[in-house]
């Protein structure tokens, strides 16, 4: 496998974003077109249906990277522990979620550089992985 870079590092999952996604949004659509051209109160109920699954799709793999960002926020402060005995929580307020989660692509002396250096905090995720040159894989993102 090939080793991972920022040109490489997001991840595409293909039955959600080629199958999932666009068939439940044409499904809306055709449920629309349904409910303009033959108005009846069963239109009305499949246009909302399919609204509703459209949503729990979505509704579905943000649920699961949110909880995935609690988990790599977890593992960055046992690492950053694991590297200087002190906690992130104690400066953790400097940077936003995003930003934190492009910082777990740091190898370890890359991240306390970079945690360390207060332009960090006012760069932007992709920057901040831009900037990362020994890449610390994350192959199990959702």
């Amino acid at each position: 496998m090939e080793s991972q870079s920022f040109s490489n590092h997001v991840r595409v999952h293909p039955v959600y974003h080629y199958l999932a996604v666009p068939v439940s949004l044409a499904l809306v659509l055709a449920s629309l077109i349904n409910l303009i051209l033959y108005f009846s109160l069963g239109g009305v109920i499949l246009f909302i249906n399919m609204i509703i699954l459209h949503l729990a799709i979505f509704l579905a793999r943000d649920y699961a990277k949110k909880n995935q960002d609690r988990i790599i926020r977890a593992e960055l402060r046992l690492r950053y522990f694991q590297l200087t005995g002190k906690r992130l929580e104690e400066i953790e307020n400097h940077f936003v979620i995003g930003q934190l989660l492009a910082l777990r692509f740091a190898s370890d002396d890359e991240l306390l550089e970079l945690i360390q250096n207060p332009e960090t905090s006012k760069k932007k995720p992709e920057d901040i992985k831009h900037q990362i040159i020994q890449w610390n894989a994350d192959l199990m993102r959702v």
